[in-house]
C-alpha cells in the first residue's frame, strides 16, 4: 500500500475498495500527499485502540457520494489490480459510479440546458470527472483503488 499511496497527488481521485464485502466506495478527492498516522487510530477495531492498522494515510474529501458499487466486475477488466489507475480506467469507474446515483443523468441534462441557452439553469453540486495529473499523456492519472477491510 505504501507504493500505491506514493502515487497519490492532491486532487487525485481516490476510490476505496473493502475487501472483506468486496464494496467499491466513491468518489473522494485527495487532499494531502500520503502522510503517516493522520489519524492514529483510523479504522481500528479496538475501542481503546492506541495504533491503525493502517498507518499511511490521506487526507480526502467526498467528489461525489454515490451507493458503493457492489458489482466489482470492473476492476476485472483492469486485471483485478488494486493500486495507481490509470486516466482513463479513473474515468470509467467514475461515469459508472456517477451513473449509478443519477448524477451522470443530471449533468448530462444540465449541459443540454445550457446547450438550447437556458443560462438561468443552477450548474449540478456533483463533481468534476477525474482530471489528468502530471504531463506526459496515458500516464497514470495517479486515482488509486484503496484496500480497506471491514
Amino acid at each position: 500500500m505504501k507504493r500505491a499511496a506514493g502515487c497519490i497527488l492532491p486532487r487525485s481521485s481516490i476510490f476505496l475498495f473493502n475487501i472483506t464485502d468486496r464494496l467499491l466506495s466513491g468518489i473522494f478527492e485527495a487532499l494531502t500527499l500520503a502522510t503517516q498516522n493522520v489519524n492514529p487510530t483510523a479504522l481500528s477495531k479496538k475501542l481503546k485502540a492506541t495504533t491503525s492498522p493502517f498507518p499511511i494515510q490521506i487526507r480526502v474529501q467526498v467528489s461525489l457520494e454515490c451507493p458503493p458499487l457492489e458489482d466489482v466486475s470492473i476492476l476485472n477488466s483492469m486485471g483485478g489490480r488494486i493500486g495507481p489507475l490509470t486516466h482513463a480506467q479513473s474515468a470509467a469507474v467514475a461515469s459508472l459510479m456517477a451513473s449509478q446515483c443519477g448524477a451522470l443523468q443530471f449533468m448530462e441534462e444540465y449541459e443540454d440546458m445550457r446547450n438550447k441557452g437556458d443560462l438561468s439553469v443552477q450548474a449540478p453540486p456533483i463533481a468534476l470527472p477525474p482530471r489528468k495529473i502530471g504531463g506526459s499523456v496515458g500516464v497514470s492519472s495517479a486515482a488509486v483503488c484503496t484496500v480497506v477491510p471491514s
